[in-house]
C-alpha cells in the first residue's frame, strides 16, 4: 500500500490524498488550499478558465496526474485523451477545503459520501455562480453546437443535452464498500457541518484510518468518539490524522456558545446580528434556541434557507420555525404595490422565487421597525442590507473562525468600518470546529496505529 498526500501536508485544508494498492487507486478527499490559492490569487484576480488546467498546475495547486482530469478541460490545454487512472474518490465532508476540486475531476469517476455532504454540495451549486462550481453535476465546457440558425453556438448549462449528474454513491454506517482490492468504511464524527466522516480502509497489507475532520465538543460529540473505537478496533497500520489545533489546548463547548450568545440578545437594546458558518446547521441552532430563550424571531437569509429545506430531517433546524429574509435585489421591487408581481419575481434566480411568496418571510423595512424582535443571520457579504435597516443600538456577534490569510483580514477590515460606521458594537462567541491538541493526542494514543501521518496541520512536528 502506497499513500501520497498530494495536498493538507504542513497546511489546514486542501486535502488530497491517494491511495495506491495492488492495481486500485482511490482519492480521499480533493479539495482546494486556501493558502496556496491565496499566495498567487484573490478576489480579482483568480486562475482563468480560458487556460484550462494551467493556471492551476503551475502554482501546484492541484497536481498534475493522468487519468484524473475531465476530458474538455484536457482537450482544451491540446492534451490527449486518456484512460481513467482512479477508482473512486472518497468525500469526508462538504467543507471547501476538502471539496472544492470535484469541479475538474472526469465525470466517470464515482464519489462515495454521506447524504447530507451530497445534499450540500447540490445545494452550493445550485444557489451559486461561481466558475469553478461543476460539484453536483458536469456540464460540458468549451464545446460547440448547431442552433437554430445552422450556427455554432456555445454550450451552456440551458443546454440540458450537454448536462449529467455526477456519479454519487451514498454510503451507510457499518456498510463496507468494496473498490477493487479495497473495503471502505465510512464512520461518522461529529464536526462543524452535517454529513461530516471519517473512513477505515481495509487492505490484506494492513488497515488504513482517516480522521477526516472532527471534533468533540459539538452537539453530536459521541459521534467522534464512536469513531474512535470502530478506529480502535480495525487495529490500523496508518493513522491520517488530522491536526488543526494541534497546539491549541483550549477545551471548546457549543453550550457555552449557547449561553454566551444568550447572555449577549438580553444585554442588546436593538437588533443582533450573528456572523457564522452557514452550512454549520448545528450552529444555526444554536443560534436559535438562544433567539428564542430572547423571545427573539430567528432570521436566515435566502440560501440557507434553500439548504435547511433540502436537508430536511436531517437538519438541525425546520425552515417554519425561522423567518426568512427577503433582500432588494436586482431593481429592489419587492414591497412595490405599483408593479406587478411577475416584475418583482424577476429580481430574484429561479430558486428564490419560492420563498418570496411564504408567510414566514420578513424585510428589511420590518427589521427596521422593530430591531429588538430579532436575531439576523449575517455575513460580510450581506453587509449592504445594513442601508435599508438603518440599525441603531445594535449588537455584532461574530461566531466563526478569526481570519487566516491575508484577503480574510482585509474582509475582516471592511467589516469594521461597516460596524464603525453604523456605531455597531462587535462580540464574539463561537466554538471551533476541530478537536484539541490534548483530544487529539488521546485519540492517537486510543487507536493506537502503528504509525501515525499528520495532516490538516501546520504542526506537524508536534505530533
Amino acid at each position: 500500500m502506497n499513500i501520497q498526500v498530494l495536498g493538507g501536508a504542513k497546511e489546514i485544508g486542501g486535502n488530497k490524498i491517494l491511495v495506491n494498492h495492488e492495481d486500485t487507486r482511490i482519492l480521499l478527499d480533493f479539495g482546494m488550499s486556501f493558502s496556496k490559492s491565496s499566495y498567487y490569487f484573490s478576489e480579482f484576480l483568480q486562475p482563468r478558465k480560458s487556460s484550462s488546467l494551467r493556471d492551476f498546475f503551475e502554482f501546484d495547486l492541484l497536481p498534475d496526474i493522468s487519468g484524473i482530469y475531465r476530458e474538455d478541460y484536457l482537450k482544451h490545454m491540446g492534451r490527449k485523451k486518456e484512460n481513467r487512472s482512479i477508482d473512486a474518490l472518497f468525500l469526508s465532508h462538504a467543507h471547501m477545503d476538502h471539496s472544492a476540486y470535484i469541479h475538474f475531476l472526469r465525470k466517470d469517476i464515482p464519489i462515495y459520501c454521506t447524504e447530507p455532504t451530497k445534499i450540500i454540495l447540490q445545494s452550493i451549486e445550485e444557489t451559486g455562480k461561481g466558475t469553478f462550481s461543476d460539484l453536483y453535476t458536469y456540464c460540458e465546457a468549451f464545446s460547440f453546437y448547431k442552433n437554430k440558425k445552422g450556427e455554432m453556438s456555445r454550450v451552456n448549462r440551458r443546454k440540458e443535452k450537454y448536462v449529467t449528474k455526477r456519479e454519487y454513491n451514498i454510503m451507510e454506517p457499518k456498510k463496507k464498500v468494496k473498490i477493487g482490492s479495497l473495503e471502505v468504511e465510512m464512520v461518522p464524527v461529529d464536526h462543524s457541518l452535517p454529513g461530516a466522516c471519517g473512513f477505515i480502509i481495509y487492505t490484506d497489507e494492513g488497515n488504513l484510518v482517516y480522521s477526516g475532520d472532527l471534533r468533540f465538543h459539538g452537539l453530536h460529540g459521541e459521534k467522534s468518539y464512536k469513531f474512535i473505537e470502530r478506529a480502535k478496533e480495525a487495529e490500523p497500520e496508518l493513522f491520517l490524522c488530522e491536526g488543526t489545533r494541534i497546539d491549541d489546548n483550549r477545551k471548546d463547548s457549543e453550550e457555552k456558545v449557547k449561553n454566551e450568545m444568550g447572555e449577549l440578545i438580553s444585554q442588546s437594546g436593538g437588533i443582533v446580528f450573528v456572523e457564522h458558518p452557514k452550512k454549520d446547521t448545528d450552529r444555526v441552532k444554536t443560534i436559535y434556541d438562544a433567539a428564542k430563550s430572547n423571545e427573539r424571531e430567528f432570521v436566515i437569509d435566502l440560501k440557507l434557507a434553500y439548504l435547511i429545506e433540502k436537508l430536511g430531517k436531517m437538519s438541525s433546524l425546520d425552515i417554519k420555525d425561522t423567518m426568512i429574509l427577503i433582500p432588494k435585489k436586482k431593481w429592489g421591487l419587492i414591497g412595490r404595490e405599483d408593479v406587478p408581481g411577475d416584475q418583482v419575481l424577476k429580481d430574484y434566480e429561479t430558486w428564490e422565487r419560492d420563498f418570496i411568496v411564504r408567510s414566514n418571510t420578513v424585510r428589511c423595512e420590518e427589521l427596521k421597525k422593530n430591531p429588538k424582535d430579532y436575531v439576523v443571520s449575517t455575513s460580510l457579504w450581506e453587509m449592504n442590507q445594513l442601508v435599508d435597516i438603518q440599525p441603531k443600538n445594535a449588537i455584532w456577534i461574530k461566531s466563526n473562525c478569526e481570519p487566516f490569510s491575508e484577503d480574510m483580514e482585509l474582509d475582516e477590515k471592511r467589516k469594521k468600518h461597516w460596524l464603525e460606521h453604523f456605531g455597531i458594537k462587535e462580540y464574539s462567541a463561537h466554538a471551533s470546529g476541530h478537536a484539541s491538541g490534548p483530544e487529539i493526542k488521546q485519540m492517537i494514543k486510543e487507536i493506537d496505529s502503528k504509525e501515525v501521518i499528520p495532516i490538516h496541520t501546520e504542526h506537524p512536528e508536534m505530533f
